[in-house]
């Protein structure tokens, strides 16, 4: 068996050719969130090289094995690190992988081929181009960093008192290898994927950096000095809410109000997420559910998460609750009518899209149990619907808030901005 800094490097590099094909991109569910034909081509070629050479140990990986936990024998895989630098050949992007044995990381790799640099790391240290490297020290007022992962603006308008040198390469992979060869001072991700940080940070720890790996803070510093300022500037709080928008399916909702509430609590450092589902005939409930799952898996959703659906948002993310046993930290409903299994003759309903939105009673007694289901906003958009909106209150013991001048609504039940949503957020999240 090979030695595994140089099994790693030999695959690697045979995956830096597969990198060099025609690619088309698509999105895998998170919003924003690129994908590309290569990215998964190059991890299954991984996945294959190292199922022939260390067949008991596990596979971490961004695209097939999201789920698993990093383990005391396993490889830790993103096959294209910075997809949208590469999806828009920007050349700050990488393939890189770490070996983790008897609980130990042993050898990492994190290959930047558009640049022609392969960095790797064993117990012999870190190099660059077989060039062996080091961190570089320099005052921290002179200090060099960069800070990925979500809401980092808060953090970097704090950082400014120390040094206002920074940096965003759009790859957690460029951060780390050009703070291992002395580039830049200070490399932080607010996130907890290991294939984004643990790659990096291995061969920053090999080439003397402090480093440090707790969850919403894996960062390496040139010195234990300048990482306590960036852990204490820029660490994430793990206590602080998030914040899901559920769109309506059914039309645009997200590109006033949803916005206005990203805007409004993205300057507070709380994350919020606006998952793109497909609308109208594409609307499917499966393609929901698999949207949410994404988030649920990766854990961005999870019990500490406040959720805002509308309109058939609600009646699928009802669904999704019970079947998956999933229950929030708190949950506003905005025009709820379509949990309901009603007739309606307005054009901008697709019929199939409303049976599948039809919600059970199971369903409803679930959410109403967990007494996750705290408001009910709505407004005088069709009188006919105050009636649905008084029974989903009753049925989920939610508060109702009726917006009594809400009555500006488009063909495309679109709603400008909620002020009154932001107060009961805020008042959800404890602030004043």
């Amino acid at each position: 068996m090979k030695k595994e800094i140089d099994f790693l490097k030999e695959i690697v590099e045979k995956a830096n050719d597969i990198s060099n094909k025609a690619f088309k991109v698509s999105t895998k569910g998170a919003e924003s969130d690129l994908i590309t034909n290569l990215d998964l081509e190059i991890e299954k070629f991984l996945i294959d090289e190292i199922k022939k050479e260390y067949p008991n140990f596990d596979i971490v990986s961004e695209e097939y094995n999201t789920n698993n936990q990093i383990t005391d024998n396993c490889f830790i895989i993103d096959p294209i690190d910075g997809t949208i630098n590469f999806a828009n050949n920007l050349p700050l992007w990488g393939i890189q992988i770490a070996c983790i044995k008897n609980k130990e990381t042993v050898a990492s790799v994190i290959s930047l081929p558009r640049i022609n640099e392969f960095y790797y790391a064993d117990e012999t240290g870190a190099y660059l181009n077989d060039n062996k490297i080091s961190v570089n020290e320099v005052p921290i007022k002179n200090a060099l960093y960069a800070i990925d992962g979500n809401n980092n603006l808060p953090c970097m308008q704090r950082m400014r008192k120390y040094s206002s040198h920074r940096r965003n390469f759009g790859g957690v992979c460029v951060s780390m290898a050009f703070m291992a060869s002395g580039r830049i001072h200070g490399a932080v991700f607010r996130s907890d994927k290991p294939w984004d940080y643990e790659p990096g940070l291995f061969i920053c720890k090999m080439a003397g950096a402090s480093i440090c790996n707790k969850s919403g803070f894996h960062a390496a510093a040139m010195n234990k000095e300048f990482l306590d300022i960036l852990e204490k500037e820029s660490a994430k709080n793990l206590n602080k809410s998030n914040i899901f928008i559920l769109h309506s399916l059914n039309g645009d909702t997200l590109k006033m109000w949803g916005v206005d509430v990203k805007q409004t609590f993205g300057d507070k450092e709380i994350d919020v997420y606006l998952p793109e589902f497909p609308i109208r005939a594409e609307s499917k409930y499966e393609k929901f559910k698999e949207i949410l799952s994404f988030y649920l898996n990766d854990g961005q959703l999870n019990s500490n998460s406040i959720v805002v659906g509308h309109s058939i948002g609600n009646a699928y993310f009802i669904r999704f609750c019970k079947e998956l046993n999933f229950v929030p930290k708190a949950y506003i409903a905005v025009a709820p009518g379509a949990v309901y299994d009603y007739p309606s003759d307005r054009t901008d309903y697709i019929v199939e899209v409303k049976k599948q939105a039809y919600v059970k009673k199971d369903a409803l007694d679930y959410v109403k149990d967990m007494n996750c289901v705290k408001y009910c906003l709505y407004s005088d958009e069709d009188d006919n619907n105050i009636e649905k909106f008084t029974r989903f209150i009753n049925d989920t013991n939610s508060e109702g808030l009726y917006l009594k001048y809400y009555n500006h609504f488009d063909g495309y039940h679109r709603i400008y901005k909620i002020p009154e949503l932001n107060d009961i957020i805020n008042k959800l999240l404890g602030n004043k």
